[in-house]
């Protein structure tokens, strides 16, 4: 199920298609903005495939794929790490290429992909850490409409809790 904002689509990534991006290769016809993937999507990519590989009923809980609505091309990632766990938390982390950032499409995806997480029942708390000299995402994060949570030296936690 793709997600949409108003500039973005939010596209889920098969097993399959997480497989072929971790070898460096688009799915046919999709088209990749310079700088993608990033780092940050190959290690996300890797924790989603092996949660498949190990059976987890990811659900809606998966990785997604920022696509630019009107040109369709791939700018970047936003998704969980797992599903929710028993408290209802869960984790999130995102990345946009260096080309499209400081447009407002990491707020615009992460406030879709939060609106969509706290409808969801089985969600309480949504997470994302950061760097504590990542101030980028950590603009991005109080942008979207998460608060810090705590401090963890050389990390920093923000969260939201569903109403």
């Amino acid at each position: 199920m793709d997600l949409t904002t108003p500039r973005l689509r939010l596209r889920p990534l098969a097993p399959a298609e997480m497989q072929d991006l971790l070898e460096g290769q688009a799915v046919e016809g999709q088209r990749w903005a310079e700088g993608y993937p990033l780092d940050g999507t190959l290690v996300a990519v890797a924790m989603q495939a092996d949660l498949v590989k190990h059976a987890v009923d990811r659900g809606g809980f998966c990785h997604y794929q920022v696509l630019l609505r009107e040109e369709d091309v791939v700018i970047g990632d936003i998704g969980f790490h797992a599903p929710p766990d028993d408290l209802g938390e869960v984790s999130i982390g995102f990345g946009i290429v260096p080309a499209a950032r400081r447009r407002g499409y990491a707020v615009e995806a992460l406030r879709g992909l939060l609106d969509w997480a706290l409808e969801q029942p089985e969600v309480r708390t949504v997470q994302a850490d950061t760097d504590l000299v990542n101030l980028a995402s950590q603009r991005v994060l109080l942008s979207a409409g998460m608060r810090l949570a705590s401090d963890e030296g050389d990390r920093k936690v923000y969260e939201i809790h569903a109403p």
